[in-house]
């Protein structure tokens, strides 16, 4: 049997819609019907994750599907979202740094340059962002290195406004 209809199967058979199991797996309900359908594939970590959830060994779960066996043979290392963002920023900023650099531009300069676009980007990241599933996931230590992270990041920005002000007063 399929993924897909074994999925079907289960997600049935425990009562669940597709959206009540995209919620269960932190996904969209779309991927599910795909899923069912057989237009793709779930990633081990889901089907681990579906089998855990419906309470089934892996080999119950993905025996007679010959093309996902395929999928995790092949031993392909899938890159997610989060490090490909990750790897190109860090990529782009670099390059960028390097670039202004040569050109010998001036660390106030490239502040004032990347300020405005900066909060637009971040706007606009903020404005896409599926909130329902971004709260899903959140855990005490995502909170605890974000409340780091956005403090340490936070600290130079504060400082240089803080010294600006007190320099403004002064002269």
């Amino acid at each position: 049997m399929k993924i897909g209809e074994q999925l079907q199967n289960q997600r049935k058979l425990h009562g669940m819609s597709q959206d009540e199991l995209a919620d269960e797996l932190h996904i969209s309900r779309q991927s599910i019907s795909k899923w069912e359908n057989g237009k793709s594939l779930p990633s081990f970590s889901n089907v681990v994750a579906i089998s855990d959830l419906f309470d089934i060994s892996l080999d119950e779960l993905i025996k007679g599907d010959a093309e996902l066996m395929d999928q995790f043979e092949s031993g392909k290392p899938k890159i997610s979202k989060t490090w490909m963002i990750i790897i190109i920023s860090f990529t782009i900023a670099i390059i960028i740094m390097g670039i202004l650099r040569i050109l010998r531009i001036s660390d106030d300069r490239i502040d004032t340059l990347f300020s405005i676009p900066e909060i637009i980007a971040f706007g606009f990241l903020i404005y896409n962002i599926d909130w329902k599933k971004f709260n899903k996931g959140i855990n005490k230590k995502l909170v605890f290195w974000g409340i780091i992270w956005l403090g340490l990041y936070l600290i130079p920005i504060i400082n240089d406004f803080i010294a600006g002000f007190i320099y403004g007063f002064t002269h």
